[in-house]
């Protein structure tokens, strides 16, 4: 059965870049585009793995991750935050809240595929 990743961007570009890349390796991809949309649908579903940008509209990346970190059986799905340069103390509050990995937009999506393949065990 393929792993379940949720792909969270209020850019859509970036969302079905990476649905496109992830469900070409094999992936079964959600997609969501703000953070309260995001949760619903880990509630809903729960994710193995979750890739979010830090700044949405209506719930950050942040909020989100903190939400789950406080939810029993939601707490331990791994966490990729992608972040835009400069966001350093948003960065530094993602980690204290338990993200996982950090990647930097602009990224490239083989890049990214491999995170995921390792953090997933694929």
């Amino acid at each position: 059965m393929p792993k379940k990743i949720l792909a969270v961007d209020d850019d859509i570009a970036i969302v079905r870049m990476i649905e496109f890349k992830l469900k070409a390796a094999g992936l079964e991809v959600v997609c969501a585009f703000n953070g309260q949309d995001a949760l619903s649908k880990i509630l809903e579903d729960k994710p193995d793995l979750i890739i979010t940008d830090i700044n949405m509209p209506i719930m950050t990346g942040i909020e989100l991750i903190r939400q789950l970190k406080g939810l029993s059986g939601y707490k331990d799905i791994p966490t990729i935050i992608l972040t835009a340069r400069g966001e350093d103390e948003q960065k530094e509050e993602a980690k204290q809240i338990g993200a996982d990995v950090f990647v930097n937009k602009p990224f490239a999506p083989s890049r990214l595929l491999e995170i995921v393949q390792q953090m997933a065990g694929e």
